[in-house]
């Protein structure tokens, strides 16, 4: 049996094939697209990243990514880790080829970057993940501890009938590279107080700036209160270049939701759902803050970013909806879809279980 190893760029083929290879499955069965570059998503990002692969060169049977970065944890810097990409073959899945290695390779990481918690999302529907990597059994002494640290949805906000903004009292409009500093304050100040909150205050609005491809600033909405004061932020960002949505089948009740949404589009004008072998188009909306945790002034936000690309070819944006979130209501009125995910902070088998703060987290759900 091949043994676990640093994947390197050598072996870019076979990550995309592995990657893509194992789809999200339901009613609407998806594969993510990374190519040409699996590492892209990587390259973008401040941090360091590195890939785990198992399985022969030209044919991996699983495969798992770890990225670490700077962060906040109640109100002081730390570091934080992220672990994503675990794709496994059914065959691979039988043989426990990579799950005997993941104990060890955590340990072994935590303590080479001076990482004390992972982050990793897990789709709530996924009973197989949720078994074999959330629930301890006597069996796993090396199985790391996973807390659960939110419930949360990604919305897609569907881009159908055309709508104006409603009336709010808070005035939106794009940002300039002028308004980038006081953006990146406002996220700093919110980041520093969120669980595992990103160091804005290190340069790193002005880092995705640069180095994302397709975020622009002219992409970023700022919200303003009567007074002129900014009161919370967001960005567009079209992640096509690193990751896209393939859809593979519909199955279910997705087959009359496809037919009722294209016939609705062919009147409205809007982007019909794709064939199966096709790719949604869609961005997502990051670097959001707001922190009086007001929903008119996300609101004010969706409905300005709806009004902005509607009509773009887009088919819908996603959105990160926590559970019992006090921004909730700013949805109301969208036709939206959500998808049900649970966040999880996962420490290494040595370590005692602990508790972590409340509150809305640093998570990006347009990074894994």
């Amino acid at each position: 049996m091949s043994p676990l190893r640093r994947a390197t760029r050598d072996d870019n083929a076979a990550l995309l094939d592995l990657f893509g290879d194992v789809p999200m499955t339901g009613d609407l069965v998806l594969s993510t697209q990374r190519s040409p570059d699996y590492f892209g998503l990587f390259a973008m990002q401040r941090g360091e990243a590195e890939v785990w692969a198992h399985g022969e060169p030209t044919r991996l049977d699983g495969m798992g990514a770890i990225h670490v970065r700077d962060g906040w944890l109640e109100g002081r810097p730390c570091r934080v880790g992220y672990l994503g990409d675990l794709r496994t073959r059914f065959s691979a899945r039988r043989a426990r080829g990579l799950a005997r290695f993941y104990g060890p390779v955590l340990e072994e990481t935590s303590r080479r970057h001076g990482v004390d918690v992972f982050l990793t999302a897990v789709m709530a529907s996924n009973a197989a993940a949720l078994q074999a990597l959330v629930r301890r059994a006597a069996s796993r002494e090396a199985q790391p501890h996973y807390h659960l640290m939110r419930a949360f949805c990604a919305v897609s906000v569907q881009f159908v009938l055309r709508r104006k903004p409603r009336r709010s009292r808070y005035t939106v409009r794009r940002a300039t590279a002028a308004d980038v500093p006081a953006m990146a304050a406002l996220l700093d100040a919110d980041h520093r107080s969120r669980p595992f909150g990103y160091r804005y205050d290190t340069g790193e609005l002005e880092h995705r700036f640069a180095r994302w491809p397709g975020l622009r600033v002219e992409d970023s909405f700022l919200a303003f209160d009567p007074a002129g004061q900014l009161v919370g932020c967001t960005s567009a960002w079209n992640p096509d270049a690193v990751k896209r949505y393939r859809v593979l089948a519909y199955r279910g009740g997705m087959k009359w939701v496809r037919r009722g949404f294209n016939a609705l589009a062919t009147v409205t004008g809007a982007p019909r759902l794709p064939a199966p072998g096709g790719d949604f188009r869609y961005f997502y909306l990051c670097n959001t803050s707001i922190p009086s945790e007001d929903p008119a002034v996300l609101r004010a936000l969706l409905d300005a970013v709806y009004a902005a690309f509607h009509g773009q070819g887009f088919h819908f944006f996603t959105v990160q909806q926590d559970a019992a979130d006090p921004l909730a209501s700013a949805f109301d009125g969208f036709l939206q879809r959500r998808l049900d995910f649970h966040l999880y902070a996962v420490t290494p088998a040595s370590r005692p279980p602990r508790t972590f703060p409340g509150g809305r987290t640093g998570f990006e759900i347009c990074l894994p």
